[in-house]
């Protein structure tokens, strides 16, 4: 049978990609594994999203983050639509919340935690709002609707509109320290980068966010001064039998921890 010179360079290409594409296959490590991470804002925008890259070299892996409340992160977490959550809240409480809701919903036996960080609750307000410092009374008095206008506080004469999210830990947080019950009509969102927002557009609003959330909306607020600290404990939450990038990001996250 003659050579056909143009026949064999063809085989020859098909047999590089046949090759290439088996090599794909039977090597996996090539292409990086995703690992999804869901939960408090306070841990997303103060440890995680500053530090992408180098969580994402050290671990390894691609990371997808999508930052919502504590409540929401743990949920995911135990429904097996995430890989990690993020918690403003130690594992022990936030299980306890949301087992009240859903009993049984977050089993705690094959679960592990990592501490990664501490911060602060901040009380904020417009920026254009004259009143620059709060007594824990007078929050209380704001928080539970007590308190229904700015002038009442030596401010403008205008509504207050208190905004917060019900599933998030400062939510606990603040509604403990102060003793109070929410005002029936709370302006509810879904995650603490909302109540940013939402107080930066409202002249009227009070929220909060924490000294870990670095926010462009910062310019446009103003954080109250007042004698009411408010400290939340930053951790991630993992299965115990993760798969090893997961838990090679839970060490890197761990490697970079903020004290």
């Amino acid at each position: 049978m003659p050579f056909d010179r143009w026949s064999f360079q063809a085989a020859l290409r098909r047999g590089a990609f046949i090759a290439i594409s088996l090599g794909a296959m039977l090597l996996p490590g090539l292409a990086q594994a995703e690992v999804k991470i869901r939960g408090a804002t306070t841990v997303a925008y103060g440890l995680i999203n500053p530090n992408k890259a180098r969580i994402e070299q050290l671990a390894k892996a691609e990371l997808s983050v999508l930052p919502s409340s504590t409540g929401h992160g743990l949920a995911e977490l135990a429904e097996g639509k995430a890989d990690i959550a993020m918690l403003a809240d130690p594992l022990e409480s936030a299980a306890e919340a949301l087992n009240k809701k859903t009993p049984s919903l977050v089993d705690l036996a094959v679960l592990a935690s990592q501490h990664v960080g501490d911060a602060f609750v901040q009380f904020i307000v417009h920026q254009s709002n004259p009143v620059t410092r709060l007594s824990k009374a007078q929050l209380a008095d704001l928080y539970s609707g007590r308190i229904r206008n700015w002038s009442e506080l030596g401010g403008n004469d205008q509504p207050v509109i208190v905004v917060g999210e019900p599933t998030s830990s400062p939510y606990r947080v603040i509604r403990d320290a102060l003793a109070i019950s929410y005002r029936p009509d709370l302006r509810v969102v879904q995650n603490t980068n909302q109540c940013a927002t939402i107080v930066a557009q409202a002249p009227g609003a009070i929220g909060n966010i924490s000294t870990a959330h670095d926010l462009p909306e910062r310019e446009k607020l103003k954080v109250l001064e007042t004698e009411v600290k408010l400290p939340l404990r930053l951790y991630v939450a993992y299965r115990k039998d993760a798969r090893d990038e997961v838990l090679r990001v839970v060490a890197a996250l761990k490697e970079i921890a903020k004290p």
